[in-house]
Order: structure tokens, then C-alpha cells, then sequence
């Protein structure tokens, strides 16, 4: 398996693109939404949004593939280095919320994190 570090990192990467994405066609849908637009306006309006409901889609696609990807690497851990692994390259979440779902201090989420990159490290015989 190719370095377990960057496939996680690839997939965090991907969900976060994808959550902005939704914010951007969220955005324009509330823009489409203002009166008193043209006609005109509101038609390329619809086009940018289907375009981007488009690369959207597109995106999601290399996330699934990515996250795929990640999972068979997460699986290789157990417990709350596979939960707080998992929450955070999967899931896109950050340590704190991570530490309040586990009930775990910021710190002892840190730990646990550092502790499941050397097991994955060693599994994978990857330097980190």
C-alpha cells in the first residue's frame, strides 16, 4: 500500500473540497432566490450552479474513491485510534470536536493520534 499517511491525508483533503463545495452551490441558490434579478441573469445564474453541481458531483466521486482508499488503511487500527482517526481523515472533523464526541481531553486525543500513526507507520513499514 502506498504511504499510509498520505492516502489519509488525501482523503481529509477531498471531504474537506467537497464541504466547500456544497457551501458554494448553497450560496448560489440562495442568490438565485434575490428578486428583483433579469431573466438573463437568473439563466446564467442556473448554468454556474449546474456547473458546479457538476464538478461537485465529480468530486464527490475521487472523495469515495479516496475515503475507500483510507478506510483499508484505518482498518489496520482498533478502538479509539480507529474512532479518532476515522473522525478526523474521514469525516474531515477537527481534534477538539473529535475529543468532546470521545469525551477525551484535546491532549489525550493528540496522544491517541500520535500512538495510531506509529502503529499505522509500523504496519506499513513507513517512516514517519
Amino acid at each position: 500500500m502506498s504511504d499510509c499517511l498520505s492516502v489519509l491525508k488525501s482523503a481529509r483533503e477531498a471531504e474537506l473540497e467537497v464541504k466547500s463545495m456544497l457551501e458554494q452551490i448553497k450560496l448560489f441558490h440562495g442568490i438565485l432566490n434575490l428578486k428583483g434579478r433579469t431573466r438573463e441573469w437568473a439563466e446564467r445564474t442556473v448554468e454556474k450552479i449546474a456547473e458546479l453541481e457538476n464538478e461537485l458531483n465529480r468530486q464527490i466521486d475521487e472523495a469515495v474513491d479516496r475515503k475507500r482508499e483510507a478506510v483499508k488503511v484505518l482498518s489496520a487500527l482498533s478502538g479509539a485510534e480507529k474512532a479518532a482517526m476515522y473522525q478526523y481523515y474521514i469525516l474531515a472533523r477537527d481534534w477538539s470536536e473529535i475529543a468532546d464526541e470521545l469525551y477525551f481531553s484535546e491532549r489525550q486525543v493528540y496522544n491517541i493520534r500520535k500512538r495510531a500513526v506509529a502503529h499505522l507507520c509500523e504496519r506499513y513499514a513507513v517512516v514517519s
